[in-house]
């Protein structure tokens, strides 16, 4: 059950569903929504000041977002993602992303990499801000870019499903191995390094490398 939480104030009349799944979207990226936790359209209809209906469309739209799922009568979840599904989400990406930076490799222009650089750049700023949730924002929008930038349609589209996942790990787990939080914006340098060389081989092998680094480090941990 939602029980003030801070993140939930009224909201403007405008594209009010997309304002609620934002709110609540944040929340459950940032965990103050963890999983397993219950959402009931009345309460956050009566924190937010809209209608249960606007409520109830964002809580669809987060559903397709695989964040939240219904439970028969019981009520909407906040979704719970197991350290195992994650890396299957991860093995799955992998093979996306690159696919999608040979591509990119072959066909990126200076504007392209001057887009990617500046998401970097993006995540920087976020990193020293402490701004875990708008760093994995950018981050996702970097690999995103990537995949774009391969002219794959069938690539993007695979991609934008794993999007709400991989950002939910990013923020729940990325802060406790990367110090300081910028950290996590110099690790997608070698991918843009390879990018800039239109080398394919070598973009793949940074993308491959780059998935693995938090799994090496939480490995490490023992």
């Amino acid at each position: 059950m939602i029980r003030e939480l801070g993140g939930l104030v009224p909201v403007r009349a405008e594209s009010l569903v997309g304002q609620v799944w934002g709110r609540l979207r944040g929340l459950i990226l940032s965990g103050q929504l963890g999983p397993g936790a219950r959402l009931v359209e009345l309460e956050i209809a009566g924190q937010m000041g809209t209608s249960q209906g606007s409520v109830r469309e964002a809580l669809q739209r987060l559903e397709q977002d695989g964040l939240v799922e219904r439970r028969g009568r019981r009520g909407t979840f906040v979704t719970e993602v197991s350290q195992a599904e994650v890396r299957e989400i991860f093995a799955v990406r992998e093979l996306v992303e690159v696919f999608a930076a040979e591509s990119t490799a072959a066909r990126i222009d200076d504007a392209g990499l001057a887009e990617l650089e500046g998401l970097v750049e993006r995540m920087r700023e976020a990193g020293r801000a402490g701004d875990v949730v708008s760093l994995a924002d950018w981050d996702m929008a970097f690999h995103q870019q990537i995949c774009l930038l391969a002219d794959r349609p069938t690539l993007a589209r695979a991609w934008v499903p794993l999007h709400n996942q991989i950002q939910r790990f990013i923020v729940t787990t990325h802060p406790r191995y990367f110090s300081p939080l910028e950290a996590i914006a110099d690790t997608h340098l070698p991918i843009v390094t390879a990018l800039r060389a239109r080398d394919p081989a070598g973009a793949a092998a940074r993308i491959r490398e780059h998935m693995a680094l938090i799994w090496a480090r939480i490995a490490a941990e023992g």
